[in-house]
Formats: C-alpha cells, sequence, structure tokens
C-alpha cells in the first residue's frame, strides 16, 4: 500500500462523513415519506412516547452504514491505519460522541462484530417493502457503492482483493432485492386477455407495508431500548444504544402473520404541530415542486381556492355550496397520479374539508373477494380505512365488466356508490387508471358520472420533463451532468417519446435509466487509481444508459447536429441553442440577461418526428 500525505488522507474523511450524512438524510426523508402514506395504519393500538418513522430509519442507517464498512475493509489483522481512521469517522457518527486512543481498536472490533450479524434484507428492508420507497432503491444503492468505494481506496492504492469486497457490497444488496421480488411476488389480481400488463395488487403491496412497518417500529424500539451489547466499548464511549438486530428480526420469507407479530408494538403517529396554514403552504410546495403537470397543479389550486372561499362564507354566516370532491385521475403510467393524490389529500386536510387528510391506496384486489357474499364487507371494510381521508383507487375500471358478467365488481361499485353518497363529508374517492378505460367506465354508470365531480387529465412527460425529473433525483444524491451527458440524455428521451405507446413508463422511465446509469458509474470508477469527489459525482456520458436503448445507438442519436428551445429565466423570451450547451450560461437575445440553460424542448426535423427510429440507421 503507498502511503498518502495528510492532506489526502483529510479529503478522504470529509468526503466519507458527508456520505456518511447523505445516507442519513434519505433514510431520515424516506421515514418521512413513509410516516405520510402510511401513517394512517398505526391505528388506535399505537403505543405513546414512542418516535415517528423519520427516527426509526435514523435508527435503520446506522445499521445501514455499518454493515457497508464492515463488508468493505479486510480482516481484523490487516485493516490500514487510514480505514481506522473512517471507522472513527463513522463510530462518532452513530454515537455523536468522539472515540478515540486504545478505545478506538475495541470500538471498531465491537462495530464489524455487530455488522456481521446484520442481514443486508434487513438494514434496507424498508426500501424494498414499502411502496413508497420502492423509488429510493436506486438511490440506496448509489450511497452504499460510494461508501464502499470510499472505503476501500483510503489506503492510497485498489486492487483486486479491493475489488471484490466493492462486488461483494453490490451481490449483497442485489440478493436482497432478489429475496423480495421471490417473497412478496404476488398472483394477478386480474386476467388480462387482451395481452396488457397485468393489474398491480395493490392490496398485497398495502399488507406489505403494513408489515415492514410493524417490524420497523419493534426494530426501533429494540434499537433505543435493548440492544445494548456485552462489549465494554458501547458503555465506556456513549450511552446511546448501537444499533443490532441479533436474534430480532424474522425471515423475510416468513408468512406475514409472522413477520409482523415479530414486533411486540406499534409507535404511535407523531403529533403534527403545524398551523392549518402551514400544512396549507406545505403542501403547495409540494406540488409546485412536481416537474410538468401545469394543468393539473391549475385545476387543484382553484378548487383550493374555491373551497377556502366557501369555508371563509360559513364562518360569515353566508350560504355555502358543497361540491362533489370524488375525483377521476386519467393518464397513462409513471404520470404522477399517486403522487398527486397524496397532495390532494393533504391540502383537503389543512382545509379542514376531511379531519385526517390521510391517503389510502388500494384496487380491485382491495375491494373484491372470492366468494359471493364477502366483497361488500371487504369494500366496506377499506372505505372505513379511508374515512376522512382520501381512498385511492387504482386501475377502477377494472371494476366493470363490460359483458356485465362480473357480479362481484358489480357489488363493489354499488357499496362504493352508497358510501359515497351518504358520507360524503368524510370521504373522498379518487379513482385513477387509463384514459380511454376510464372515460368509458364513467360514461356508461350514472351513478359514478353523477358523482364525480371532477376529472384531471395527466399528460405523458414530454423529453424535457423526462431529463428534469431524471436531474432532480440526480441532484437528491449529489451528481453533476455534464452538457455531453445532458445532451446524451435528452436525445435518448427523445427517442423514446417519440416511438412511445400507452404503456410508456413517464417519470419511472426516468428513474430506471438514473439507477442504470449510477451503475455503471460505479463500474467505471471501480478501477481507478484514486476516488477523488469529481469521479464520485460526475456522471460522463459513457454512464448514461436509457431503457430500450444500446450504447451504438445513443451514441448514434447523438451524431448529428440539433438544436433546443430554451426561455429566458428573467423575462420568459423563447431562443434556440445548440443542445451540446445545455448546463451552461447563456445571454438572452432579448433581455440581453445572463441566464443558465439547464434543458430545452428539442426542435425536431420533420424526418426524426415523424420516423425517430429512422435516425438510429444515419
Amino acid at each position: 500500500m503507498s502511503g498518502r500525505d495528510d492532506d489526502q488522507i483529510l479529503r478522504s474523511i470529509r468526503l466519507f462523513r458527508e456520505a456518511l450524512e447523505q445516507t442519513q438524510r434519505l433514510f431520515v426523508e424516506s421515514g418521512r415519506i413513509a410516516e405520510g402514506s402510511y401513517g394512517w395504519m398505526a391505528g388506535d393500538d399505537a403505543t405513546p412516547g414512542t418516535e415517528d418513522m423519520a427516527s426509526q430509519m435514523n435508527d435503520l442507517h446506522q445499521g445501514f452504514v455499518m454493515k457497508v464498512f464492515a463488508e468493505s475493509i479486510p480482516g481484523a489483522n490487516s485493516r490500514a491505519l487510514q480505514q481506522r481512521q473512517l471507522g472513527r469517522v463513522l463510530l462518532e457518527h452513530i454515537w455523536g460522541t468522539p472515540v478515540m486512543g486504545a478505545q478506538l481498536h475495541e470500538a471498531i472490533d465491537w462495530l464489524i462484530g455487530t455488522a456481521e450479524d446484520l442481514e443486508w434484507y434487513n438494514v434496507v428492508r424498508p426500501f424494498l417493502e414499502i411502496p413508497s420507497l420502492r423509488d429510493a432503491w436506486g438511490e440506496v444503492e448509489t450511497m452504499a457503492m460510494r461508501l464502499a468505494n470510499l472505503i476501500v481506496v483510503v489506503d492510497g492504492g485498489e486492487d483486486d482483493a479491493d475489488r471484490a469486497r466493492v462486488k461483494r457490497v453490490q451481490a449483497g444488496l442485489a440478493e436482497a432485492e432478489a429475496t423480495a421480488r421471490r417473497s412478496f411476488q404476488e398472483p394477478v389480481s386480474v386476467d388480462r386477455p387482451d395481452g396488457r400488463r397485468p393489474v398491480i395488487d395493490h392490496q398485497a403491496d398495502i399488507d406489505h407495508a403494513r408489515d415492514a412497518i410493524t417490524w420497523l417500529r419493534g426494530e426501533a424500539k429494540r434499537l433505543r431500548e435493548g440492544a445494548e451489547t456485552t462489549s465494554s466499548v458501547t458503555r465506556e464511549t456513549s450511552n446511546r444504544p448501537t444499533p443490532t438486530v441479533i436474534g430480532g428480526s424474522p425471515s423475510p420469507t416468513a408468512r406475514p402473520d409472522q413477520r409482523a407479530s415479530s414486533a411486540e408494538e406499534s409507535a404511535a403517529e407523531p403529533v403534527d404541530e403545524r398551523t392549518p396554514e402551514e400544512k396549507l403552504a406545505d403542501a403547495r410546495s409540494k406540488l409546485d415542486r412536481l416537474i410538468g403537470l401545469d394543468a393539473i397543479k391549475n385545476q387543484i389550486q382553484t378548487l383550493s381556492n374555491f373551497l377556502r372561499m366557501e369555508k371563509h362564507r360559513e364562518e360569515a354566516g353566508l350560504p355555502t355550496t358543497r361540491p362533489s370532491l370524488h375525483m377521476a385521475f386519467v393518464g397513462n403510467p409513471g404520470t404522477g397520479k399517486t403522487t398527486v393524490a397524496r397532495i390532494v389529500a393533504d391540502i383537503y386536510g389543512a382545509l379542514g374539508v376531511l379531519s385526517k387528510g390521510h391517503l389510502v391506496e388500494t384496487d380491485r384486489s382491495g375491494l373484491v373477494a372470492e366468494y359471493a357474499g364477502q366483497t361488500g364487507p371487504k369494500t366496506n371494510q377499506k372505505i372505513d380505512e379511508a374515512l376522512d381521508g382520501v381512498l385511492f383507487i387504482d386501475e377502477a375500471y377494472t371494476l366493470i365488466d363490460e359483458s356485465g358478467q362480473d357480479q362481484y365488481g358489480r357489488e363493489a361499485v354499488q357499496t362504493l356508490l352508497k358510501r359515497m353518497e351518504d358520507q360524503r363529508d368524510r370521504l373522498v374517492v379518487i379513482l385513477a387508471g387509463y384514459p380511454q378505460e376510464m372515460t368509458k367506465m364513467i360514461r356508461s354508470n350514472p351513478g359514478l358520472s353523477s358523482r364525480v365531480g371532477t376529472t384531471m387529465h395527466f399528460d405523458d412527460y414530454d423529453p424535457e420533463a423526462l431529463c428534469r425529473i431524471f436531474e432532480l433525483i440526480a441532484k437528491k444524491a449529489e451528481y453533476e451532468l455534464p452538457s455531453p451527458t445532458r445532451q446524451r440524455l435528452l436525445r435518448g428521451f427523445t427517442h423514446l417519446y417519440f416511438n412511445r405507446d400507452r404503456h410508456f413508463g413517464n417519470g419511472r422511465t426516468s428513474r430506471n435509466s438514473f439507477e442504470r446509469s449510477v451503475r455503471r458509474l460505479a463500474n467505471r470508477i471501480a478501477s481507478a487509481p484514486q476516488i477523488t469527489r469529481e469521479l464520485l459525482v460526475t456522471m460522463r456520458p459513457e454512464d448514461i444508459a436509457v431503457p430500450d436503448l444500446t450504447d451504438e445507438q445513443l451514441t448514434a442519436l447523438t451524431v448529428p447536429e440539433r438544436m433546443v428551445r430554451v426561455l429566458c429565466s428573467h423575462c420568459d423570451a423563447p431562443q434556440v441553442m445548440p443542445d451540446d450547451r445545455m448546463g451552461s450560461s447563456i445571454k438572452c437575445e432579448a433581455c440581453h440577461e445572463s441566464f443558465d440553460a439547464n434543458w430545452g424542448s428539442p426542435v425536431i426535423d420533420t424526418n426524426f418526428a415523424s420516423s425517430p427510429s429512422s435516425s438510429l440507421a444515419e
């Protein structure tokens, strides 16, 4: 191993500390997202005094970084001084207090011994089982690989053994993901003879989320109250309990009831101390941060303004009107329907229209039973969960069979219609699905058409929006996109957009592209002699992967010169520029002010627009 000067070691420690803090933010923010989506699962059995999901995920992130550290360093006898220094940084991050001198060696031995008993599946389980966190799985992999790369090269060199340890971390995460897929594979809830993609079983998703949240609460309780090891190091260096799941976590392949029973008590829902005005401002801020969806934002803003006015009229003793608040969200997959539904629930809660303002997601499988006489009670049970909040029914059109032979689906719809009318002051129902099927469903059922007061159309994301979603995810993970990278990404998404069908992934396409690109970046820098911050944060063009396109096709797409249309951030004046300048500052031709032209709308020539695939042959 070659030596390194103090400046280099300090730089490695700084990068490692930054990666630890970023990992912590990822877990804590994910806990807040899970709380917003599934906090209603706490129900009436919650135990007062326990912490919220953000705090529980904070505890879990400690186990995660410990596991990465233990898997990335050599054996105890061959650990380098520099790696022990990173261990000191990690212990300080976990315990909040420095560990120095003779205690450091013992503390690192304890850390590694404890981490070896952790299973990869357990330290990442919420990201695999809770639907609203699955989209962050790529970020979890990113942080694991970033930490592992920093650890193996901190001693100044990298050999085959170092690269093997990084691959071991990668393989552990891949196995955890594969285990989740094997364990939670559910039967298709609705037959699709027309060959379309199967309906996602949201009830199974909810069951898995419930199990994972129950497990997380029980595990966090053990981390805080019962996880002190026999090592004297933990008692001497910190009073804070340290992460361990020894003997605590159930097998991921166990039945849901077995996994749920492993946690003795549930945690209480956190008390939201925000004022209604603050809640409304937060909800609107979330809506404004969404990429695109301008028409949807305007509709929601108009509706919330109307409801707020009606509230003021009621307070002033004036007559009020209460329109039907039930909605239909129509659009292709990945267009943000579920995300917007959560924000709508938040807005209704902030305005006092709904006392809780929570969101309950389901689909046909959560409403329709297998046997006669069970569908009504099952539908009512799901509606009861959503009372004082929003019931979001995905692919709702599967409840109605054109042939009229589906008596179970018809029973669910009739039950739903009655509750939508009888408890319209306590329940908002959002029906979601493909545009054609949803339009046909609502028009064919007078009861639905009279109760669904608003229909919101979610358009497919255009190439520029897809790129902005990619960049939003990348910025959150602290990645940078140089101009050539932006050009390659926009060209790829433009091709996909013009060749899309009704199953186009939209926002999911951007996320899938980001996750694949991060893996390619990790493979590229694995053989780098020295890991720098620039290497860790810069995505080069060769790192970019776009679904359904090979590297050769992407390269072919970038060959001809093309232009993009950008808007000045000062005066909104449009102008055209080469797409290889995206990400740079340009001067507006109208107001002469400089602005950052991060992305633009592609100016497509006739040949490219009419036959995008032809450009691949040029």
